[in-house]
C-alpha cells in the first residue's frame, strides 16, 4: 500500500507540463500537453545492494488507470561504476515492485559517482533517460552521547522550566550541506494520540481518518557548516503526534536529494510563472535519482 501511494504521488507531481505566462498565473492543462516519461524513483547508500530502484510511467490527468499497469518491468535498468566504467544489469524483482541487483560485485562506495541508464517501451515508443549522483563522503554519524536521552517526558521541562526538545546531534558529511529527518511514530494509533497538545484540538474519530498525516513527519537543515566538528538540531513537539517509540532517521543528502526535495512542491514563482522541479534527469525521464548516507536514532515519548 506505501508503495502505491508512493508511486501515485509522483504521478500527480510529475505527469503535469504547464504553460508560462507573465501576470496574472495560469495552468492550462489539456489532452495535446501530454508527454510520456519514464518515472524514475531510486536512491544509492554506501555500504549495501543497490535495490527499490522503481521504475514507472506518467499518465495523462483525469485517467486513472490500474496501478499495476504502470510499473515499466520490462525496461533496461543499468548502473555504471563511474570510477571504472563496469555497468551491471539490473533485475526486477515481482514480488517487491522494484529493480534490484542479485551480485555480489557491486557495492556502492563514499565518494563515488554511479549512472543509472533506463531503456523503455512506452505507448509504442522507446524512450531513454539517464541521471548520475556523486555519492557523499564519509564522516556523517549520529553521536549517541550528544543527543536526546532514549526517553523523555512529553514536552518536558528541565529545572529552570524551559521546555526540552529531543536534539539530535551528529558529526557531518565534508562537502554535503543539506540533512533531512524522517519522523516515524512506531505506535501511531487513536489510543496512543496527544489529545492534550497546545497545537490542535482534534477528535478521536478524526485521528484514524489521517493517521498516516500524523504518523509521519519530516523536516530539513540546510546551508550545514560541515566544516565543524558537530551540528546540533533540535525537533521541535510539533512533529510528536503520539506516545511512544519513534524512529528518526537521518540522510545526509547528495545534490540530486537535495534539489528534488527542495522544487518538487515548489513549482510556481512570486511573479506568477511556473517551473519545472529540479530532477537531474537527462533524456525522457523525470524523478528522482540520488544518494544519501543515513544513520538511525529511536526515542520513547512518555505521558
Amino acid at each position: 500500500m506505501e508503495k502505491t501511494k508512493n508511486i501515485a504521488f509522483i504521478f500527480l507531481i510529475l505527469s503535469v507540463y504547464v504553460f508560462y505566462s507573465c501576470g496574472q498565473s495560469s495552468l492550462e492543462i489539456g489532452e495535446n500537453t501530454y508527454v510520456p516519461k519514464i518515472v524514475i524513483d531510486g536512491y544509492l547508500y554506501p555500504g549495501q545492494k543497490v535495490e527499490k530502484i522503481k521504475i514507472t510511467r506518467n499518465i495523462p490527468v483525469n485517467t486513472y488507470p490500474d496501478p499495476a499497469s504502470l510499473i515499466l518491468f520490462n525496461s533496461d535498468v543499468r548502473i555504471t561504476d563511474l570510477q571504472n566504467g563496469k555497468e551491471y544489469k539490473l533485475t526486477y524483482n515481482f514480488q517487491k515492485l522494484y529493480f534490484e541487483y542479485n551480485g555480489n560485485d557491486l557495492i556502492i562506495g563514499y565518494d563515488k559517482s554511479y549512472k543509472l541508464s533506463v531503456s523503455s517501451m512506452i505507448d509504442g515508443k522507446s524512450l531513454s533517460a539517464s541521471s548520475t549522483t556523486l555519492v557523499p563522503r564519509k564522516g556523517f554519524k549520529i553521536i549517541d552521547e550528544l543527543s536526546s536521552s532514549k526517553s523523555i517526558n512529553y514536552r518536558e521541562t528541565d529545572p529552570t522550566g524551559n521546555e526540552k526538545k529531543i536534539s539530535i546531534t551528529f558529526s557531518p558529511s565534508h562537502g554535503t550541506g543539506y540533512y533531512f529527518f524522517s519522523i516515524v511514530s512506531l505506535n501511531a494509533s487513536d489510543s496512543s494520540f496527544i489529545y492534550n497538545n497546545p497545537y490542535v484540538q482534534v477528535k478521536n474519530s478524526d485521528v484514524g481518518k489521517n493517521l498516516d498525516q500524523y504518523r509521519y513527519r519530516f523536516r530539513w537543515l540546510q546551508n550545514v557548516n560541515w566544516e565543524g566538528t558537530f551540528v546540533s538540531y533540535s525537533l521541535e513537539w510539533i512533529n510528536f503526534w503520539f506516545y511512544g517509540d519513534y524512529r528518526i532517521i537521518v540522510y545526509a543528502c547528495d545534490e540530486n536529494f537535495r534539489l528534488y526535495n527542495q522544487t518538487y512542491k515548489n513549482v510556481q514563482e512570486f511573479d506568477g510563472n511556473f517551473h519545472e522541479p529540479r530532477m537531474n534527469i537527462n533524456g525522457d525521464g523525470i524523478g528522482i535519482f540520488g544518494s544519501a548516507i543515513t544513520d538511525t536514532l529511536y526515542i520513547k515519548v512518555n505521558k
